[in-house]
């Protein structure tokens, strides 16, 4: 068995990835990195009792290129003896709609294809092809923009209880090693070159650059913090779903409005006080925001009650001497917030 089917091997036994007897999307470009994990789940099924469905989908976005990939895939599938199926999407119109970035509109639709997929066939998961250098290049994103500890975990080998990673501790020259010695063809997209994108350009300009001025082991470095982050990113979410148990207060609706005990709220650590505020939007189907976050929490240690913090869907979050309330107003004049409900936690 090859090294890299060696470690892919290990990651689905060890993060238990793949159950014996499911049906697995495996998206598909038709690049090295999706063509090795195709490859190398083609040599494991039969011996680990999974089966596959290879999935490829033309975003739109490069008419003469998607073509030859589409064909590549069809004949690696037949080759493989692996069902295939083919799919389009219209990112540019999606971004134009939704207002975001050809990046962010392709992947939302190229993950709802993949769902999309698995529910009408029945798989229980859907592998993709990030390896160890796309998780180095991630951690950098997020650091650029701005993120939580959970950020900072960066993508984990199963996400959702469906996505996975297989490749995630294998690097891209251990892909195209792989790739080379077992003389399997992949196409190379032209789009992983311009610089117009920003992930291109940490890829291509600045992983080069801190690796040779700062350090050489860059991609090991990050993926090592990024693997010691989501051990106690588990912890962490742990204590807070047992926090959150406690804190929430029985009695509302469910999203239209919830309560928080702010005698046990205010007890808790500032980390897990952040968790359970956005613990809270989540179940409001709001979107955590670190900017509402920190209001909230300025709010919460503030003297006094009242009104602190409007969020979006007409959400407004109340505070008084025992509790913190996010009511969900009805349309038309402002009503007074409702009375708290009894706390199933009283310090």
């Amino acid at each position: 068995m090859h090294p890299l089917e060696k470690k892919v091997k290990k990651s689905i036994a060890g993060h238990r990835l793949i159950a014996a007897g499911e049906l697995v999307v495996v998206g598909t470009s038709g690049g090295p990195d999706s063509m090795a994990l195709l490859y190398a789940l083609k040599t494991l099924s039969a011996a680990m009792h999974f089966n596959l469905l290879a999935v490829y989908v033309d975003h739109g976005l490069r008419p003469e290129e998607s073509r030859e990939e589409e064909q590549l895939m069809a004949a690696v599938a037949a080759a493989l003896e692996i069902p295939w199926r083919g799919g389009r999407v219209a990112v540019r119109d999606y971004a134009r709609q939704q207002g975001l970035s050809l990046e962010h509109a392709a992947r939302e639709l190229r993950y709802r294809f993949f769902a999309q997929v698995a529910a009408e066939t029945g798989a229980a998961k859907i592998a993709v092809a990030h390896t160890a250098d796309d998780q180095a290049e991630e951690l950098l994103l997020r650091l650029l923009r701005g993120t939580a500890r959970g950020g900072l975990s960066g993508m984990a080998p199963l996400a959702r209880g469906r996505i996975i990673r297989p490749l995630l501790a294998v690097s891209k020259a251990e892909v195209l090693a792989y790739l080379a010695q077992r003389n399997i063809a992949f196409a190379r997209d032209s789009s992983n070159q311009d610089l117009r994108f920003v992930r291109n350009r940490v890829r291509l300009e600045l992983v080069p650059w801190l690796k040779q001025r700062f350090n050489p082991r860059l991609r090991e470095t990050l993926c090592h913090t990024a693997t010691v982050l989501q051990d106690e990113e588990e912890l962490l979410a742990a204590m807070a779903d047992e926090a959150y148990r406690q804190a929430r207060v029985a009695g509302e609706p469910a999203k239209a409005a919830l309560t928080l005990s702010l005698p046990f709220f205010a007890a808790q650590p500032r980390a897990l006080q952040r968790r359970l505020l956005e613990m809270a939007l989540l179940e409001l189907q709001l979107k955590p925001a670190g900017r509402q976050i920190e209001q909230l929490l300025h709010g919460a240690d503030r003297g006094g009650k009242g009104v602190i913090g409007h969020l979006a869907g007409g959400v407004t979050v109340y505070k008084d001497a025992k509790s913190l309330r996010f009511h969900r107003e009805a349309p038309g004049p402002r009503r007074r917030p409702p009375a708290s409900g009894k706390s199933t936690n009283q310090p």
